[in-house]
């Protein structure tokens, strides 16, 4: 029982944690982000001059066991993950 996330990715939070959360990048789609949108959101963090503080959020489909139908939300990404599935 619990919820569960899907792999797919429907958009990509890039924002800086200091004290509060500070969205600098944002892109939200109806279908699956293409290659180049992804790409279009790895240029934008390479190009930033300071990434430390730095966090990732990828807006998918999930779904609960607790009866209720299938939703969206942001889920937390790591570094890694993001160079992984954005660096395309």
């Amino acid at each position: 029982m619990g919820i569960y996330i899907s792999d797919a990715i429907f958009g990509i939070r890039i924002y800086n944690y200091n004290i509060f959360a500070d969205i600098i990048f944002e892109k939200k789609y109806d279908q699956i982000m293409t290659p180049e949108q992804m790409r279009e959101a790895y240029l934008f963090y390479t190009e930033l001059n300071n990434k430390n503080k730095i966090h990732f959020q990828y807006y998918t489909e999930c779904s609960s066991t607790y009866g209720e139908k299938t939703y969206f939300n942001w889920c937390y990404m790591s570094l890694n993950l993001f160079l992984e599935k954005f660096s395309v």
